[in-house]
């Protein structure tokens, strides 16, 4: 698609819309303080439509007084603010040193979000500095600055307000009561699990009626180890788990563990990402792989906690026996049933 000036200045408009308005809620709430990484945003965008060689003064030293952005050629420097207020910008001249009112003939103020419709700025420090209400710029005047500009330097600024844009509405989101914010990687991390524990008594009690030897506290010891194997584990990763015990085989030895075949495994679950599932299951001890090098078929041989007194057959024949799918224990971790 051929970008025409008028969409670019469109997309541009839209963009500055945006930051405008999450900078306003900000103000809201008092929340004036801006980050280095908007400055940085602020002083790119006025160079390109002003044609500045503004720098973040902020860089040099640590909140420069007054002022954010300087340009020594043109001798012109900004303050950037989401405080709109007649104060603001009487504090703001107040705290410009002696050298950079020698050093900038104009001195303006960026407000991120929308200036004021009117200021009184008729008395000092603003009669010195010749500061007037032209000397105040939001996001509006730099809209109205785009109108001018030739279609390869909107494509420029267009390019770099698309790149830095999720970065800056980052920045200026408001956090809640724990410091977090609407974008914060905490909104897609996945939470980790809350096991409900059993202390086998379900388990005892179908295994006397049935008429079999059950040790419960054995059986409530490795459902509490096998749960804080799986606690830590990514939930697709408990489901990989879950596969494997399902379509699992039993060795020859009553005491010997499941195991599924490798081939077996790769061809019943083809994904790419499996290996990664594997090797995590390696690590939290639940899974262990044997090639004997002698053409026999590489296998997977699952470490269910308590395999010396057979936990692993007892628990899977209970699971089978009361219709549990192993979903609810291996994958949910909820021993509820047990």
């Amino acid at each position: 698609m051929m970008l025409t000036r008028g969409h670019l200045i469109g997309q541009l408009v839209d963009d500055f819309a945006s930051v405008a308005a999450q900078a306003r809620q900000r103000g809201k709430l008092h929340l004036f303080d801006i980050h280095t990484y908007v400055e940085d945003f602020i002083c790119e965008v006025l160079n390109s439509i002003y044609g500045l060689a503004l720098v973040n003064l902020n860089k040099d030293s640590l909140n420069h007084p007054g002022l954010d952005l300087g340009d020594k050629a043109k001798r012109i420097a900004y303050q950037i603010t989401a405080d709109k207020s007649s104060n603001k910008m009487r504090e703001t001249l107040k705290k410009v040193s002696v050298a950079d009112k020698a050093a900038y003939d104009t001195i303006r103020v960026f407000v991120i979000g929308e200036k004021q419709s009117s200021y009184t700025l008729d008395d000092e420090p603003f009669t010195g500095f010749g500061f007037t209400k032209a000397n105040i710029v939001d996001f509006d005047d730099l809209c109205a600055a785009l109108m001018p500009l030739g279609l390869p330097a909107l494509m420029s600024l267009a390019r770099y307000v698309r790149d830095e844009m999720r970065r800056v509405i980052v920045e200026l989101e408001i956090p809640d009561e724990n410091g977090l914010t609407q974008s914060s990687i905490d909104a897609y991390v996945e939470a980790l699990p809350k096991p409900t524990l059993s202390d086998a008594a379900k388990m005892d009690a179908y295994y006397a009626q049935v008429g079999v030897d059950f040790d419960r506290q054995d059986a409530a010891d490795s459902i509490k180890a096998l749960s804080e194997m799986l606690t830590p584990l990514p939930r697709q990763t408990r489901e990989v788990f879950r596969l494997m015990v399902q379509r699992r085989r039993s060795e020859n030895a009553s005491t010997d563990r499941f195991f599924i075949h490798d081939a077996t495994l790769r061809r019943i679950y083809p994904r790419e990402d499996l290996p990664e599932d594997l090797q995590l299951l390696d690590d939290a001890g639940l899974v262990d792989y044997t090639d004997w090098g002698d053409g026999r078929a590489p296998f997977w041989r699952l470490m269910i906690p308590g395999w010396g007194t057979n936990f692993h057959m007892i628990f899977v024949e209970y699971a089978e026996a009361k219709g549990i799918n192993l979903n609810k224990p291996l994958v949910a971790l909820d021993f509820s049933d047990f």
